[in-house]
């Protein structure tokens, strides 16, 4: 029989004054992380199971994670395995608490007067390269999966009569 984990006795949340604008379902997924967390802040969830939990598409979690990780509130350790930012996690004793925070890079405190504005460049960071992904993945794609450019042009669209040619499978079988 496993033993119980101690019970979270302690928790300084004043880390919520700075929290930045983000959208809904961060704080529903923060919320849930928040009341389900081991002392120090670890927490056991898959998105599949936070999003059936919520009541809403996986995606949409896993948007919500995003904003988290973005905003410091939240650190993915392995995939269903979420470590809360000391500074809203509840711990065992102060002293714990008080010694995790201390641990703390400056660059992952939430008490600072530009917490809105590193969550808002760490969101366009992240925006910018998707896009250069997104875009370097267009550019090649297409290409390849036509055949027909040269090496001085660049094909932009996958021609609707290429896609037109494919068989369709038979929905009766």
């Amino acid at each position: 029989m496993n033993p119980e984990p101690a019970e979270l006795t302690y928790g300084t949340y004043n880390g919520f004054a700075y929290m930045p604008a983000m959208p809904g379902i961060a704080y529903r997924v923060l919320f849930r992380l928040l009341g389900t967390q081991e002392p120090g802040g670890r927490c056991l969830v898959t998105e599949e199971e936070l999003a059936e939990i919520l009541s809403v598409h996986r995606s949409m979690v896993g948007r919500g994670l995003q904003a988290l990780i973005h905003a410091r509130l939240v650190y993915r350790q392995t995939k269903g395995v979420y470590q809360l930012n000391p500074m809203i996690s509840g711990a065992r004793s102060v002293t714990e608490h008080l010694e995790a925070i201390g641990t703390l890079d400056s660059d992952d405190r939430l008490d600072v007067d530009d917490y809105q504005e590193r969550y808002d460049a760490a969101v366009a960071l992240a925006d910018r390269e998707k896009k250069a992904k997104r875009l370097g993945r267009t550019k090649a794609t297409p290409a390849a999966a036509t055949g027909k450019a040269s090496a001085g042009e660049s094909a932009d669209v996958l021609e609707l009569s290429a896609a037109r040619r494919r068989p369709r499978r038979n929905r009766a079988q």
